[in-house]
């Protein structure tokens, strides 16, 4: 079957159903078979035949029949709820009717059984009879004539028993308790049940005022005869019942015995209640005004209710018929249905196989007809889609191969032209790597030296040595098109024929690629073609392809001249470090003399000095030797730089060596008053290293806190950690700001560089420190804040490797 849940059938597995519009039509996927389409996933046969099936549980005409039938199943149930409800009201207000004209008639034949006993017993209160031998001869006469009394008594108007008479055979003698006043009305009372007889005692007040009364025991035989029957055929029963529920008389019909205790219904309405048997049965009860007992009329349930049952039976019969007759007609309405259903389920078969030819015939003048017709409708808009699709997929096809093959042309391009910075390398791979990419018979890469110079051919491929000019003027673009145009296609070299010789050697058409970036034009690419034929590539590519070889030039030149000044930098390095170490060793040679001839003087070799001439003396080696300080320090920067600077590892004692350096710096410190203190373990190792480069080293250090501390101390100490010597020289100077720490270390870098600067030296003290600690393959560490102090941490390693012993 097909409906609209078969239209999301399609949709689950791929295909997508059309929206409406018969301009826009789509069924999925599913095309012809195609070369350009076979890739494409189809909707065949084999997929519908690999579907799930339609079972009758979820079919079509299984929902039209049992719809129809519960449609007329619930109106039928309906119907006969309602007809049944009000049936049943209409029978119990006519049971309750029928049971109250039966009370009736029964509560009449009771009264009128108790009046003609009361009016026997009633002769005897006659107003004749004055004294007690009257009321006694009066009582026996009445027991004599009435069998069913059985005692008689006389009480006077205070209660008092006066006189009693019974019958000699009575077994039920009268209760003689006081009555209290006696009560001005007749009626029977206290109504009783002994030994399977019903007893009750009549009150009958004498006429007149303080005239007494005579009460009478009074067995009610006639009581049970005096109940009627039911109409023929009618099941319905009396019973008089005590207030407590004990069956005293009963109609002919009536289930119960005497003394029986029935189950009281409540007065006054009909009432299901169960009789003797267990029966159920509707019962009324009825009270009697003159007697304490009432009248419970009862009708068997089966036979009051006849009339429901009757009215159910034929309800279900109605309702097995119209059961039958809705689903003869559902079925014949469903399959008139389902013939075009089926149909235009074949045919969405037929189309889902991509058989666009097949045509749906439904013939009903309906909706059914509406669908059939858009449906062949939109077979014809499919088939017309899809020829349309597969040629547009078909070019997009071939267009998409022909990017992927650019797209890696280029890709190898990029990598090959960028393998080498060489800039002839790279001039001649472009021209190669354009010839292919174009598919031109040659190339040639012309290049501008300066803007406005003329172009130099720089490299070529494929070309024969006359067919282009080796140099080009600067306004040879312009001949042939738009100068400003990144490509220019010349088809008829003619036009530029006073440029390019190209015309003898067989070529007839020419394409120009400016090669630019954003700093100018670079030069053009040049690809002469031997036949008038278009491009091989796009221009999108060739653009793309002008951009990567005028970075791969640029980028080529610029690592030239990278290159070149590289090599002249290192020649003025190499010629600035030699000038120093000769410097230097011409100008500690006259210097050392000069010391020596100093201290010759002081010494008094040659005479007697004054004073005057000693303090100048004085002067002249203090100078000297800060002199001789300096040339050392711009030596060993020379052969720290050469590489020359070498280690003489020994063994030292760091206890010793830091007291040496703090004998030599004590005389410095004292002259600015400062504490030099130290804080040195003797039980420190003995260590590995140049003993000379480390005193320089800590010399350096603990000048340098002297010199730039104006008050406070010094202190030096150390301690050992594992394997390592950890040295600390601390001052109270005015600290060193975070952004000044990191290039003390630099070669001639101080805190203090100004012109104004109130502490000398060439600023190579701290960097021939780093270098001498990193040779013993150590590190140097500050920690200071702005006027803190400041502390160096020098970490050695307790032996030093012998491959440090050489700067590298």
């Amino acid at each position: 079957m097909f409906s609209v849940a078969q239209f999301s059938l399609f949709d689950h597995a791929g295909y997508r159903a059309f929206d409406g519009d018969s301009r826009h039509l789509l069924w999925g996927q599913a095309v012809p078979a195609s070369p350009a389409l076979r890739s494409l996933p189809m909707r065949t046969e084999g997929a519908l035949s690999s579907a799930p099936s339609l079972t009758w549980r979820g079919s079509l005409f299984r929902k039209y029949v049992l719809t129809l039938v519960s449609l007329v199943a619930l109106v039928l149930t309906i119907n006969a709820a309602v007809e049944t409800w009000f049936l049943y009201r209409e029978t119990v207000e006519r049971v309750a009717r029928v049971q109250a004209a039966f009370a009736a008639s029964a509560t009449a034949a009771v009264e009128d059984t108790l009046a003609e006993i009361e009016r026997q017993v009633g002769w005897v209160t006659r107003a004749s009879a004055q004294s007690l031998a009257q009321h006694r001869e009066d009582y026996a006469a009445l027991l004599d004539q009435t069998p069913i009394v059985l005692t008689l008594a006389f009480f006077d108007d205070e209660g008092r028993e006066r006189v009693r008479t019974s019958r000699p055979d009575s077994a039920d003698p009268m209760a003689s308790a006081d009555l209290g006043p006696v009560p001005q009305h007749k009626g029977f009372q206290n109504l009783q049940i002994v030994g399977g007889e019903i007893y009750t005692n009549l009150l009958l007040p004498h006429p007149g005022a303080g005239t007494g009364a005579t009460l009478a025991r009074v067995r009610l035989t006639a009581l049970t005869g005096s109940l009627p029957s039911a109409a023929a055929g009618v099941g319905s029963y009396a019973d008089l019942v005590t207030p407590d529920g004990i069956s005293v008389a009963r109609s002919d019909k009536s289930p119960h015995a005497t003394g029986d205790r029935l189950t009281l219904p409540t007065p006054g309405s009909v009432a299901y209640v169960s009789d003797g048997a267990g029966q159920p049965v509707l019962a009324t009860q009825y009270a009697l005004a003159v007697l304490p007992a009432s009248l419970i009329v009862a009708q068997p349930l089966s036979e009051a209710l006849a009339p429901v049952r009757d009215l159910l039976i034929r309800l279900v019969w109605l309702l097995a018929f119209g059961l039958v007759v809705a689903i003869c007609a559902s079925l014949l309405l469903a399959r008139r249905m389902l013939v075009p259903i089926r149909a235009l389920h074949a045919g969405a078969e037929h189309f889902a196989a991509n058989r666009f030819e097949h045509r749906i015939a439904v013939r009903t003048g309906d909706e059914f007809e509406a669908l059939a017709t858009r449906f062949n409708t939109m077979a014809d808009a499919l088939s017309t889609s899809y020829a349309r699709l597969e040629s547009e997929i078909q070019r997009q096809t071939r267009d998409l191969a022909r990017s992927v093959s650019e797209l890696r042309a280029l890709e190898e391009t990029g990598r090959a032209i960028v393998a080498s910075l060489q800039i002839d390398d790279v001039v001649r791979a472009i021209a190669a790597r354009a010839a292919t990419l174009a598919g031109s018979d040659a190339s040639a890469v012309y290049l501008v030296e300066a803007p406005g110079e003329t172009f130099r051919r720089a490299g070529d491929h494929g070309l024969p040595p006359s067919a282009v000019s080796d140099i080009l003027p600067a306004n040879a673009l312009d001949k042939a098109g738009d100068a400003a145009a990144e490509v220019i296609l010349v088809r008829d070299l003619t036009t530029i024929s006073g440029l390019l010789t190209g015309v003898a050697e067989g070529f007839q058409s020419a394409t120009l690629i400016n090669l630019a970036d954003s700093d100018g034009r670079l030069g053009f690419l040049l690809l002469l073609a031997r036949d008038a034929a278009p491009l091989g590539s796009s221009e999108h590519v060739l653009h793309t392809f002008a951009h990567q070889a005028a970075l791969a030039i640029r980028n080529a030149r610029l690592f030239q001249e990278v290159d070149e000044k590289g090599r002249q930098l290192a020649a003025a390095d190499l010629h600035k470090t030699q000038f120093f170490a000769n410097m230097s060793h011409e100008l500690r040679t006259p210097l050392n003399a000069v010391l020596g001839y100093s201290e010759l003087l002081a010494d008094g070799l040659y005479g007697p000095l004054s004073e005057k001439a000693s303090e100048a003396l004085e002067r002249i080696q203090i100078n000297g030797r800060h002199l001789l300080s300096l040339i050392n320090d711009v030596l060993d920067f020379t052969k720290i730089e050469a590489g020359l600077l070498t280690l003489d590892i020994q063994d030292y004692a760091l206890g010793a060596l830091i007291e040496s350096v703090t004998v030599a710096a004590s005389s410095l410190a004292q002259a600015k008053g400062l504490a030099l203190q130290t804080d040195v373990p003797q039980t420190l190792p003995i260590g590995q290293g140049d003993e000379r480069r480390l005193t320089q080293v800590f010399m350096n250090l603990v000048g340098n806190a002297i010199k730039f501390t104006q008050s406070g101390f010094v202190e030096v100490s150390a301690q050992a950690v594992d394997d390592t010597f950890v040295i600390k020289v601390s001052d109270t100077g005015p600290g060193i700001a975070p952004v000044d720490q990191a290039r003390i270390f630099d070669e001639f870098q101080q805190v203090d560089s100004s012109s104004t600067r109130q502490q000398g030296g060439t600023g190579l003290g701290l960097s021939i420190t780093r270098q001498l600690v990193l040779l013993h393959g150590g590190r140097i560490e500050v920690r200071s804040e702005l006027g803190q102090g400041a502390v160096f941490q020098v970490t050695l390693p307790i032996r030093t490797a012998v491959e440090r012993k050489k700067a590298s």
